[in-house]
């Protein structure tokens, strides 16, 4: 059945008229190409919409049925333009914003407030990648944005985001877990660390190995996921490089230090995206991203560097 816009306009105007010669002035048209409407639309859906009388139209309770739908789809279609130039402009729609396990302590809670203050009416989907993984999501189009270490491959458009210091967690029994208000030298550090996984976290690991030192990096478990790593510090199997965001999570039984100025070092964590991706809300948000950034100066993530 083929139902023209013109047809819908058309009974509308006389269902709120309730007059066939009041609706056809409000339309900028003559009767009788409206009655023919009328009358061809009844044809199509092969009932009676309206009741002729002496003074006007009476809608039928068949009318009374079509006007309900009539009025959402005109309703539909009268917001499809505004609709479709914010959909455009990245002011609708859905990103897939990714994380790491330990970004999402870092920075995403004030990207997503980013988001809610800036794009509130796009709706953002959640996943936790380690960063290789997040890189072939993003090469795939599976993934809007990133929020990855670093180094950040070819083909990639990135932005820093966020750095931190990193600190050195302890067991609560643990000699160096007295916090004298000096800060502890990595060589002071006589037991093993319980070290990033190279797969999982090739930078984080790749860090801590530079600053303690490949011949004394002695680790006696590795791990990608924070908890597990806090978990077995906690257990007395060895000590931890954390970023400092980490220690939101006041773990029992385990104790932060800060480092000697000599053997602090930072981590960076930068947002990521490919500039292949067709999603207008994306660039969206990284416009935001670099205004924040370009704003305050520095990076988007409110830790102690």
């Amino acid at each position: 059945m083929n139902l023209s816009l013109q047809q819908l306009r058309g009974f509308v105007a006389v269902a709120e008229e309730r007059h066939f010669g009041r609706a056809a002035a409000r339309l900028n048209m003559t009767q009788p190409p409206l009655t023919r409407q009328i009358q061809a639309l009844e044809r199509a859906l092969d009932v009676v919409l309206f009741e002729r009388t002496g003074r006007g139209a009476r809608i039928t309770a068949a009318g009374r049925v079509f006007l309900d739908h009539c009025h959402r789809v005109l309703a539909l279609l009268d917001a499809a333009p505004t609709a479709t130039r914010r959909a455009a402009e990245g002011r609708t729609g859905t990103l897939r914003l990714a994380f790491t396990a330990i970004g999402a302590y870092a920075i995403l809670a004030d990207v997503l407030d980013l988001v809610k203050r800036h794009l509130p009416d796009v709706t953002v989907e959640l996943t936790e990648l380690v960063s290789p993984d997040q890189f072939a999501a993003l090469s795939e189009l599976r993934i809007d944005l990133g929020l990855v270490r670093p180094p950040i491959p070819e083909g990639y458009a990135s932005l820093l985001v966020h750095s931190e210091d990193l600190v050195l967690a302890v067991p609560s029994g643990h000699p160096l877990a007295h916090d004298d208000g000096a800060r502890v030298a990595l060589t002071d550090v006589a037991d093993d660390y319980i070290g990033y996984s190279p797969e999982g976290s090739r930078y984080l690991h790749d860090i801590c190995a530079a600053m303690i030192g490949v011949d004394r990096y002695a680790v006696s478990q590795l791990t990608s996921q924070v908890p597990t790593m806090l978990a077995l510090v906690r257990a007395g199997l060895g000590c931890a490089l954390i970023p400092r965001s980490i220690m939101t999570m006041g773990v029992h039984g385990v104790r932060y230090r800060e480092l000697a100025p000599a053997d602090a070092h930072s981590v960076t964590l930068h947002a990521c995206w490919s500039p292949d991706s067709p999603n207008p809300a994306l660039q969206r948000l990284v416009d935001v991203l670099n205004q924040e950034r370009s704003g305050g100066g520095c990076e988007i993530g409110h830790m102690r560097r």
